[in-house]
């Protein structure tokens, strides 16, 4: 009678022990060297010669590691140089596909940044970072053997002094990125057409203290951003020539003389934002009329993002009247105030096409009831950011003194659902700046007040949805 215990005993051992196997079993050891290295490619060198001691099996895989990425060290600058050095020296994989350097330039060890890049070339890199943060006077000069470099798919330069050559030899580059570097004359457009399968092109705060030409008609050209804060040069000009691109993004300050934007005929999306440059005036009658002539460019796009700035310079009215857009997809940033309101109206009376509408609200000024035309006849989608943005909890003791602040934005939303017929969605985001601190009732209670007006609002959709995030 005691056998079958004797078994029961024996068999609650020998899973108990299996048991044991299987949890002090290290996953993560087992992983095949390729996903490995992915994983380890998401930290810094720093940090992934650190987790080389979790286990024996990592202790040398970082030897042969693709993917290399040095930021900052809080340590001496020869400490730092010391390490780079060392784990290059040590690295014994004969390929690289990403090298990612940070490195706080102060002008020394120049000759030590230029092996770095030069182990990177040798080994055949496809994803070059290279960011040279520094004083002014301290600027790293690139080395010009970096663009004879026909593995690079994608290269990346911030903060330094480039010296184009004459001959360019990226044959695989197919991304490229620059920022805080200084354009001489057409040599960027030199690097554009010797490289012939290039898809996108990032500038920016580049400096350029003459006219910067941007003839673009590779067809493979795809995206061209400019982003520019400053012009060193305010009589300079801003020419851009791309037929092919189909994605276009332009930041700036306005301070150049000029801006000929032309033969952007297979743009699809387009995006404006003014950076660093204070709310457009009505006596700017120059930038108006240059905003009103790069909207005019790119009228036939389907998908469209302003800021106030445009909007201001629509608000007038005055020789615009020939534009109509062919957008969808319309994005506006925008602080509802009744001159922006204008020029809002004039984009919807003459965008017939426009099914989704998105609105991220910047400032808040003034009060004024919305008076458009009932041209929303395809509008599907709104969505609504930073709702609530210029609120200001710790002042107002009352909610309906907070509910009377948002009044703007909601004769807006009131006039959206009256007259949007096939309107399905209405999202509204509000802005995660807003501190209500301990005050979670006047919080809950001040949403309550909001969806209860939403709601009573009369909608010319019965399908259309409102939903808060």
């Amino acid at each position: 009678m005691e056998e079958p215990y004797i078994k029961s005993k024996s068999s609650k051992k020998k899973k108990k022990k299996a048991q044991t196997v299987d949890e002090t079993r290290d996953c993560l050891t087992e992983l095949p060297d390729p996903l490995l290295h992915l994983i380890l490619s998401y930290l810094t060198m720093k940090e992934v010669i650190r987790a080389s001691v979790l286990a024996k099996r990592w202790r040398y895989i970082w030897l042969s590691i693709t993917c290399l990425k040095f930021s900052p060290m809080k340590k001496q600058k020869y400490k730092e140089v010391g390490f780079i050095n060392r784990t290059l020296l040590l690295h014994k994989g004969p390929k690289i596909q990403k090298f990612d350097i940070t490195f706080d330039y102060n002008g020394a060890h120049a000759h030590q940044v230029d092996s770095w890049i030069h182990f990177a070339i040798a080994r055949d890199v496809n994803e070059l970072y290279l960011d040279f943060p520094c004083k002014r006077r301290h600027r790293y000069e690139l080395p010009t053997f970096i663009f004879s470099c026909k593995s690079l798919t994608v290269l990346t330069l911030k903060n330094c002094i480039i010296n184009f050559p004459t001959n360019f030899n990226l044959i695989s580059l197919k991304i490229l990125s620059l920022e805080g570097i200084y354009l001489i004359g057409g040599a960027i457009n030199d690097l554009i057409s010797s490289s012939p399968i290039l898809e996108y092109l990032s500038l920016t705060n580049c400096e350029s203290r003459t006219d910067l030409n941007l003839f673009i008609f590779k067809a493979s050209m795809k995206t061209l951003k400019i982003h520019e804060s400053y012009t060193w040069n305010s009589d300079s000009k801003l020419d851009v020539y791309a037929p092919f691109v189909v994605s276009f993004e332009l930041v700036t300050s306005l301070s150049r003389k000029n801006y000929v934007i032309k033969e952007l005929r297979s743009l699809e999306s387009a995006s404006f934002d003014c950076d660093g440059m204070p709310g457009l005036k009505f006596n700017e009658d120059d930038r108006r009329r240059t905003i009103v002539q790069i909207l005019d460019e790119v009228c036939h796009v389907k998908e469209l993002r302003l800021c106030s700035c445009y909007i201001l310079a629509l608000s007038s009215g005055e020789g615009q009247d020939f534009i109509t857009f062919a957008v969808t997809c319309l994005r506006i940033k925008t602080g509802l105030t009744k001159w922006e309101l204008t020029g809002i109206d004039y984009m919807l009376k003459h965008s017939p096409n426009i099914e989704t509408l998105i609105i991220s609200i910047d400032k808040n000024e003034g009060k004024k009831e919305p008076n458009f035309l009932n041209l929303l006849g395809n509008l599907k989608t709104v969505k609504l950011y930073n709702f609530m943005s210029d609120l200001d909890v710790h002042t107002s003791t009352k909610t309906e003194e907070l509910l009377e602040k948002l009044q703007n934005e909601m004769n807006f939303l009131r006039f959206l659902l009256k007259n949007s017929k096939v309107l399905e969605k209405l999202i509204i985001t509000t802005c995660k700046g807003v501190d209500f601190g301990k005050s979670e009732s006047k919080k809950l209670k001040l949403m309550f007040l909001l969806t209860q007006e939403l709601l009573s609002f009369p909608r010319a959709s019965r399908d259309a949805q409102i939903s808060f995030s």
